[in-house]
């Protein structure tokens, strides 16, 4: 005997919308088991139970989403008109459905791939990008859609569902309408539709809607990116650019406990004979590369970057920390002491025309000539224009490099290349000259140049085979430069933007590998090598750089200086709404609002002991400690006080 099952395939507008909604709510469910799937080294110590109650609560910020996104279509439908059963009518709200939710949809999809790049889901963030005419951007979709091939066959699976569901469901017009009976009845549904829409969009009856923040109630700040879902995380951050002030504390109180105007600038790590006054500067910052690939940090025997391993054992080291996961957020950190501590990096927010003294302007003011390098596409990631705004008054980019015969066919032009041309034109400059050079080889889609394709044997992969062809470009740079006249008189530091791709993922050694870069500053004239076991972040290299060339204070930087031994380690990042700050050997990990990790990272790296609750005491420091740099971030952003006034100038 046969059993079939059959539905019944005419249904009224309002369940008709329950249905295809809920089709809706089921396929952005199965896309987070996807998400879970192609991302499982970051959550697998999650066990069973855990996992399904992440999923079944994410089922609140699902529905959030849903209602948002088709507010137009339950309003078309449920509008308590006769026109709704106009078959053209039907046809128009059918189509707008598929594609609302096809977007929908597909920007979920895209973290199936993109946490492994920047940790978090995807932000309002992604459309300065895609709005910036100088990012090569159909060049770039059309790698990743190539590399991501099977990403596309499963979206077009997921628009293939939907146009089922929207087809196999249709309307079925009621014979009696136009009645005062029918007019009534369709106004309370559309009334009960919109309370319930309005109600899912703010995820219940609380008095806030739900934000970002509001997942942290509900599981560790690391499995966040797995309860949400990405539309959920672009629309919480489309509307939210602004900053609120802060008050935990009344001024005096609040200098005491964070201030990110230095007044003094001590060099106690060096010994007194040696002086780095007037020296040139030269920041160089590394795509992607992360100490766990550097011999140097790591002990790895195969060697992927001798060349700088040989450079970090003659330099001052420390254990270095990048602000941000992504290279738009590493400027800021790094010529200017600001890191990211909002959810829109700070070229890309309200804030980006504060007046600010970055590294350039700083050292213009004692005589020095500023320059920055990137072999990228001019107006990428707005480093031109931050870099300026830094004090970086002329810019090199693949423009003025005027030589496609070298660029990469993505970013822009190999390392190798550009860097030679970097060391030829500093050696144009006039000393002292203060220059920042980024270089991008080292990025996917991991090309190398024509001929390099079987030179790096003891690359596993095409990542690590990147990084070791930016060791040999760092070694030609060196090369070149040891022979110019500017060379000896100039002080290096070395540190990279962020981490690369699956950083993130939990079998690493510690948690905060997501950050870990390297952090040297290198002389030629002072090779004795010193590895410190401190923290450094990007926002250090500011006030260490003041300190090293002997800069009269005040300076301004959420950064200390690393040079001086009696200021204690600290290093701070924000990610999808959640603070993290490490302080000696705590950690902490907050919203704005409330305290919801802490640990001891020295004897717990690994995060397993949540210590809130115990010892209250002992958590004080750290506590006002970092409601301290949120208060001085947020009021200093809203109030364009992201500076001192006192006008620096070199010490006699």
């Amino acid at each position: 005997m046969r059993i079939k099952l059959s539905f019944n395939r005419r249904l009224g507008l309002p369940m008709l919308l329950i249905v295809r909604l809920t089709g809706v709510l089921f396929l952005l469910g199965f896309s987070r088991w996807l998400f879970y799937i192609f991302n499982v080294k970051s959550f697998d110590h999650l066990n069973v139970f855990e996992l399904l109650r992440l999923m079944f609560i994410g089922i609140r910020f699902d529905l959030a989403a849903v209602s948002i996104a088709n507010m137009p279509i339950i309003l078309l439908l449920t509008i308590p008109f006769a026109f709704r059963y106009n078959w053209l009518y039907q046809k128009i709200t059918n189509s707008l459905f598929v594609i609302i939710n096809t977007v929908l949809i597909a920007l979920n999809l895209v973290d199936v791939v993109f946490f492994r790049y920047i940790a978090k889901r995807t932000t309002s963030e992604i459309f300065e990008f895609f709005g910036n005419n100088n990012e090569n951007t159909g060049l770039l979709l059309l790698r990743f859609a190539s590399d991501f091939w099977y990403m596309l066959l499963i979206l077009m699976l997921f628009v293939w569902a939907l146009i089922k569901l929207t087809m196999r469901f249709i309307s079925s017009s009621p014979v009696t309408i136009r009645t005062r009976r029918w007019y009534i009845q369709q106004t309370v549904i559309f009334l009960i539709f919109t309370v319930l829409t309005v109600v899912f969009a703010r995820g219940g009856l609380q008095l806030k809607p739900i934000s970002l923040i509001a997942a942290a109630k509900y599981t560790d700040s690391k499995n966040i990116p797995l309860l949400i879902n990405t539309p959920f995380s672009i629309i919480k951050t489309f509307g939210s650019k602004a900053l609120k002030e802060k008050n935990y504390f009344d001024e005096e109180t609040l200098k005491n406990h964070f201030n990110p105007e230095h007044e003094i600038l001590l060099q106690n790590i060096l010994p007194d004979s040696v002086s780095f006054a007037n020296r040139n500067v030269v920041i160089i910052i590394l795509e992607s590369l992360s100490r766990n690939y550097i011999g140097y940090y790591s002990g790895d025997g195969r060697n992927l970057t001798p060349f700088l391993d040989s450079i970090l054992s003659k330099s001052i080291t420390f254990e270095g920390f990048a602000n941000g996961k992504r290279s738009i957020e590493a400027l800021p950190s790094i010529l200017a002491g600001i890191p990211s501590l909002m959810n829109l990096d700070y070229p890309s927010s309200p804030y980006i025309n504060n007046h600010l003294d970055g590294l350039g302007t700083l050292l213009k003011k004692n005589g020095y000539s500023t320059a920055f390098f990137h072999g990228g596409n001019n107006g990428s990631m707005g480093f031109d224009v931050f870099s300026k705004i830094a004090g970086f008054d002329a810019y090199y980019g693949r423009n003025e490099y005027a030589n496609d015969k070298d660029f990469d066919g993505q970013w822009g032009i190999y390392d190798e290349k550009f860097l030679q041309y970097t060391a030829n034109q500093l050696n144009k400059k006039q000393e002292p000259f203060a220059a920042g050079i980024f270089t991008l080889s080292s990025h996917h889609p991991y090309n190398l140049p024509p001929g390099f394709e079987n030179t790096f044997p003891q690359a596993k992969n095409k990542i690590e085979a990147t990084f070791s062809y930016l060791d040999y470009s760092l070694k030609m740079f060196f090369e070149t430069a040891s022979s110019m006249p500017w060379f000896k008189n100039t002080v290096f530091i070395i540190t990279a933007d962020h981490t690369p791709e699956g950083s993130h993922n939990s079998d690493d050694t510690e948690l905060w590998n997501l950050y870990a870069v390297p952090l040297a500053f290198y002389s030629p004239t002072f090779v004795q090598g010193l590895k410190s076991e401190q923290y450094g972040q990007h926002i250090d290299i500011l006030p260490s750089v003041a300190a090293l060339l002997n800069i009269d204070p005040p300076v301004f930087s959420f950064g200390r200086n690393l040079f001086d031994t009696a200021q204690s380690s600290y290093a701070m990042n924000y990610l999808s709404g959640i603070y993290q700050f490490i302080k000696e050997d705590k950690l902490i990990i907050m919203n704005e609002e409330t305290v919801l990790e802490i640990y001891n990272f020295k004897k717990d790296p690994l995060l397993k002991k949540n210590l809130l609750g115990t010892n209250p005491e002992n958590f004080i420091e750290i506590e006002n400690f970092s409601k301290g740099v949120i208060q001085q971030y947020h009021n200093r952003m809203i109030h364009n006080n992201l500076h001192v006034n006192k006008q620096q100038t070199r010490k006699p």
